[in-house]
């Protein structure tokens, strides 16, 4: 007797082969009565139960790690996606970082293209592509946008399929010394070491052209399709390293360096910041929140772990669900703003100070709050649903922005979150009222610094203030759950949220548009 019931069909097969044998005369042993059937004698035995079959490897097993349990199955619904396997090495002097990616395209075209961002004035750095193979085969590319992006052509009989090999040198000595406006990290900064968009990024493409827009000092830098990664990284052992994604495996070498084992996916980029840090943690909607900070500063870390794990709990209820298992906050030399990467926030290191009377100062929690509250939002709002940043920069800035409100509303009161609005919107917006011009859907190189700060962030979030006032609270929020399930790991347009706005409420947005946004 069988402890499972057999499957019906199995049953009358199994019969079917018992009577032809016996009629025959041919009882034979288990194996020569199996090979008489004119079936697979494996798959009969594992129909009825008789042997165990063996579980063919999860090729994704390592990436799921980095997702929430219902979200695990997503590196396939959304798939295929571009992977990458990038290993990486910092040598003795500390600044020169060398790597080989393996990245796996599928469906490619003619010709595939790279980033280089290193090389993007933005980060001061400098990449260099050393060798290139394409399906194991030597390949030459061509340098485009003043180096920061390689074309590589693709054989005529290339499959569905293919693996590209790229090793590249990399520069990593710092740029702060450029230019104080500009507020991206990429290099050394006092012993802290930033590496956003490291490794050489597959660019998008979006209708017949590839995206290699040069963004000014002001605005994002990286803008990449979903992928899976995985991460090599060794760098000196007194490096504490946060990623997105999640750590495997940390293991000291013989040389006193220490590797990192990195895995995460679907992950709009992945990027690394390595330093003294010390940390604390919390659990909030499914993930493990941690707080990394300098020594002396876990007064302040402790406030920006509150904000955080408040913020990825309220957005997690009014948006949709936080799909990743972990998400990093950083102290940063960003002075005193913030910038957001895949499962990974940076928190400008002015706003923590090293005095616990200083970090208790109301304008200090105050700019705590905001700017934890602005960055988490970018979670849902760049890195989960995507959108081109030097094209449209208020789609993601001006609905993160506003996410704020809601942080406020929720944790402060609304008197807190009128009063935000009012000081952080409405009066820098209405003081420079015919100074400007108004337009903000428009790329961030047709802004000055502070026309972007007016229009891409205020006048942006005023718009989706706007919004929820003409459709009413319960509306506004089906539309944004909406739109974030159904955009997730994509890249979307302001058409996409204009028509799924419309679509959900059944209201016509145009004039509003026309109003807030052209």
């Amino acid at each position: 007797m069988f402890n499972r019931p057999t499957h019906p069909a199995t049953s009358f097969r199994l019969a079917s082969c018992i009577l032809r044998l016996l009629v025959t005369g041919y009882w034979l042993l288990t194996t020569g009565f199996l090979t008489a059937c004119a079936f697979d004698p494996e798959t009969v035995l594992m129909e009825t139960g008789l042997i165990t079959p063996t579980p063919t490897p999860d090729p994704f097993f390592h990436y799921r790690a980095a997702l929430q349990p219902w979200a695990r199955g997503d590196v396939e619904t959304v798939g295929p996606l571009p992977s990458y396997h990038i290993s990486a090495t910092l040598d003795e002097t500390g600044q020169t970082l060398q790597g080989v990616a393996q990245v796996i395209v599928p469906a490619p075209g003619p010709e595939v293209v790279f980033r280089l961002y290193p090389n993007l004035p933005n980060y001061g750095g400098a990449s260099r592509i050393t060798t290139v193979r394409v399906n194991n085969s030597p390949a030459d590319v061509t340098s485009l946008a003043d180096r920061a992006a390689i074309r590589l052509p693709l054989p005529a009989a290339t499959t569905a399929l293919i693996t590209i090999d790229l090793a590249f040198v990399i520069e990593v000595s710092g740029q702060r010394g450029l230019d104080e406006a500009n507020y991206t990290l990429f290099g050394w900064d006092g012993p802290i070491l930033t590496l956003p968009g490291f490794y050489p990024t597959l660019a998008v493409h979006q209708g017949s052209e590839w995206t290699l827009d040069s963004p000014p000092a002001h605005g994002d830098v990286l803008y990449n399709e979903a992928a899976l990664y995985q991460l090599d990284l060794t760098l000196p052992r007194d490096l504490v390293v946060v990623a997105s994604g999640v750590t495997l495996n940390v293991i000291d070498n013989p040389n006193g360096s220490r590797t990192w084992q990195i895995v995460g996916g679907p992950l709009r980029d992945m990027t690394v910041i390595a330093g003294p840090f010390q940390a604390v943690s919390e659990n909030a909607a499914g993930a493990t929140v941690t707080s990394y900070y300098l020594p002396g500063h876990e007064a302040a870390a402790r406030i920006v772990l509150a904000h955080a794990t408040a913020s990825l709990r309220l957005y997690s209820d009014t948006f949709g669900l936080y799909p990743y298992t972990e998400l990093d906050v950083v102290e940063a030399p960003l002075n005193f703003r913030g910038m957001e990467y895949s499962g990974l926030v940076l928190i400008g290191e002015d706003l923590y100070g090293g005095d616990q009377h200083e970090v208790a100062a109301v304008s200090t929690r105050d700019r705590l709050a905001f700017l934890v509250a602005h960055e988490v939002a970018h979670q849902w709002w760049y890195g989960v649903v995507g959108n081109n940043p030097y094209q449209h920069p208020w789609l993601d800035e001006g609905l993160t922005e506003y996410s704020a409100f809601d942080y406020y509303r929720s944790v402060f009161g609304e008197n807190e979150a009128q009063r935000l609005m009012t000081a952080r919107w409405l009066i820098p917006f209405d003081s420079a009222a015919g100074m400007v011009d108004g337009i903000v859907d428009r790329p961030a190189a047709a802004f000055d610094p502070a026309s972007y700060e007016l229009l891409v962030y205020a006048k942006a979030a005023l718009f989706f203030n706007a919004l929820r006032e003409q459709l009413g609270e319960a509306m506004y929020r089906q539309v944004l759950q909406t739109y974030y399930l159904e955009n997730r790991y994509k890249i979307v347009t302001p058409q996409t949220f204009l028509v799924t706005a419309q679509r959900v409420s059944g209201q016509n947005l145009n004039p509003l548009a026309e109003e807030w946004l052209r």
